[in-house]
Formats: C-alpha cells, structure tokens, sequence
C-alpha cells in the first residue's frame, strides 16, 4: 500500500513538472530592457567613481544628464577630479560633441558619436546595451546582477563587469575587473532620476562654461612644475634622453624612450584664455576618463588640466598611449 502511494506521489509530480514546462515561459517575468530602453527620453544620475591606475586611487564625482529629442541625442557628463578639485564637462548637443576645460576657459570641439561610441562605466546606456550581448542576469530580492564582458577601447584590462540594478532597473553600483578578479574601478550612483527636466541653456557650451568657471575655487589644482615621468613602465622602454627646448615662445620638455617600444613625449604647460578659447580638432577623439585626447596620423595629443602631453610613435598602440600619458604623475630630478 504504502508502496503505491509513493508511486502515485511520483507519478503526480512528474505530471505538474511536465504542465509547469508546458504553461512556464521563462522570459515573462524577466525585465524587460528593450522597452526601457524605447521609453528613456531623459535621465539625471549622480555617482561617486574609483579607478586604479598605477597602484594609485583616482577618485570622480560624475553626474550624467542624457535628453532625447525628435532629431537629436543631449548628452552633458560632468568629471570632477575630487583630488585636485578640477573639473571636465563633455556635452553633445545639436552643434557636435565638445569637451569643456573650465581651469583654462577652452572648448574643445571633436566630430563623432560621443559617448555612444564606446561604453562607459557611468552611462545608463552602456548598462541597456550590454543585455543585448552575451551576459548573465541573476534575480536578487532587491533587484538583477549582470555581469558581462565589456569592450573598454582603451582599457583592454577591464575584462569583467557587475552591475547591481534595482527592480526597476535603475542602477545601483558597478564593480569592474581584471583578468585576475582584482577590483579595479567602482562606480556607486548616489541619485538616479529617470524624469527629469531641464532648462533650455542646460546643453549649451557657453552657460555650462561660465557656471562652472564661477564654481571654481582656489582649491582647484594646476601644475607648474614640468617635466613628468609615467608613474609606472606600461612598455618596456627605457627614459634615453631628457631635452628642455623653446618653441613659438613656449617651455617644452621632450623625452626620448627606447626600447621594445620607442616613442617620444612633448609637454607643456598650458595658459588659461582670459577670454573663451574654442578649438576644433579634425583628429578623431579618444575618450580618456583623465583628460581630453586626440590622435591624428602618428600622434596623440592629451590634455590634462593645464598640462598638454604629445606622444609620437611608430610602434605604440592607442591604449598603450593612452595609459603612458595617464600616468604621468613622477615629477623628473632637473
């Protein structure tokens, strides 16, 4: 008797487990980021960031404001460098893609897709356009983990990301990782506004310059003292020459490396405008995090708060560029 029972239990449980497979759409309960995605119209978030580079702690305060309009995409990203106080705005609006360095009252003005072009650590869209890739999606009692692999252009070590979502699919926190599972950039969103409104001037490149020159403050850091050496070797290249020389009535610094790799560095200080300076680059722009880049032929050019850094090589790729300049941190016995 008893024998039967447990046979008939058996029995009724495969026949739920077989109706649960039949009726169960796995995708109906899942969140639904394309519509999310068809719906996002404007968005304001804060966040506090974290790098690692060169065994030293980078720390921004980001604030990202996005706006869709009938014909046109309004992006404006505000870098606040917490350790010296300095700030970069990006903004894309109808008239192009422009970088804004309020400690030397310039506008940099680039052609392109910024910053839909690479994802970004930061941007509500990287976040909706990584499901569409390969990724892992796990339901948590207070909302989603997804891990995926990103592609960061110039920070081919950032291999892993987690990105802790609410139940409405808002973010919360990213952690980014290397190859070896060490932590090596954090992004945790204090403030997430999926409503938000905005004044007619917000995207404009002049009101955005003249509030942020006026929130500037003495603390606000600048170098004065060249040259710089990189913090730690990227390639194994060795410093072969140092030279100071005068061009067009400006100090610069040229050093020489070689090595596996041989290339040349250029700095010099920069002076700010007294009144406001735009410039357009042709080159094509390389999106940094730390300053403002552009390559063009052999060449690439990065400004970093009054400090403009010009690298040539034959043999060196962007990324490897990009992270000789970012950690130009060692100033060099004169």
């Amino acid at each position: 008797m008893i024998k039967k029972i447990i046979i008939g239990i058996a029995v009724l449980g495969v026949v739920l487990l077989a109706g649960w497979k039949l009726f169960y759409n796995p995708g109906e309960n899942a969140p639904n980021f394309d519509e999310v995605m068809e719906n996002l119209n404007a968005y304001h978030m804060e966040a506090t960031m974290e790098f690692t580079e060169n065994e030293e702690k980078k720390n921004y305060f980001v604030t990202v404001d996005y706006k869709k309009d009938v014909e046109d995409q309004y992006f404006r990203i505000s870098l606040l460098d917490t350790n010296i106080n300095q700030e970069q705005i990006l903004l894309r609006n109808k008239d192009g893609v422009f970088v804004l360095s309020p400690l030397l009252n310039q506008v940099y003005k680039f052609k392109g897709n910024y910053p839909l072009n690479s994802p970004k650590p930061y941007l509500y869209h990287s976040m909706l356009e990584a499901v569409k890739g390969d990724h892992e999606l796990k339901s948590m009692t207070d909302g989603y983990l997804l891990t995926y692999k990103p592609n960061y252009e110039h920070r081919k070590q950032w291999v892993k990301e987690d990105i802790k979502l609410s139940t409405d699919l808002k973010p919360i926190w990213v952690n980014i990782y290397d190859e070896n599972a060490s932590l090596m950039a954090t992004v945790l969103f204090s403030k997430v506004d999926l409503n938000p409104t905005y004044n007619e001037d917000f995207f404009d490149v002049e009101s955005n310059m003249k509030t942020a020159r006026e929130n500037m403050t003495d603390t606000t850091s600048s170098i004065e003292d060249l040259p710089f050496l990189p913090a730690a070797p990227v390639v194994s290249s060795t410093l072969q020459e140092q030279t100071e020389a005068t061009a067009s009535g400006e100090k610069i610094f040229i050093l020489s490396y070689t090595g596996d790799k041989n290339y040349r560095v250029i700095q010099k200080i920069l002076e700010p405008s007294e009144e406001l300076t735009s410039i357009e680059y042709p080159g094509e722009f390389v999106e940094t995090i730390f300053g403002i880049g552009y390559t063009r032929n052999k060449y690439f050019t990065y400004i970093s708060g009054n400090v403009c850094y010009e690298i040539y090589s034959s043999d060196l790729e962007m990324d490897e560029m990009v992270r000789i300049v970012s950690s130009m941190e060692v100033s060099a016995a004169k």
